[in-house]
């Protein structure tokens, strides 16, 4: 669960970082906490887990293990972003985005 938060936050944009972007889409923020409620009735009500034939999961066994994952794939894409974002320079004429130095056009006569 924990790695599909990580996923959704660095799905957001390609360039910015989470902190820049911001946590405005209340749809993208809604289905967090229905996501993180519901992981949590299925595993903690009791009834549930006699139901479906579980049994309840530790805490830390539950956050621990996917916390550290959570925090090496944001930690990876914030340096990505960071490093995309020193390459980058806007064009005032046309008003796009330049990368530089990724796409270089060698014209051969």
């Amino acid at each position: 669960m924990c790695v599909q938060w990580a996923d959704l936050l660095i799905c957001k944009t390609r360039n910015l970082s989470i902190s820049q972007q911001g946590m405005i889409n209340w749809n993208a923020n809604f289905a967090l906490f229905f996501e993180t409620s519901l992981v949590g009735i299925l595993c903690y009500v009791p009834f549930l887990n006699t139901v479906l034939g579980t049994r309840m999961i530790a805490f830390p066994h539950f956050a621990v293990p996917s916390i550290s994952f959570f925090m090496i794939i944001i930690f990876y894409d914030e340096t990505r972003k960071a490093y995309l974002r020193r390459g980058m320079t806007f064009s005032k004429s046309t008003g796009r985005i330049k990368f530089t130095g990724w796409v270089t056009r060698n014209t051969y006569y």
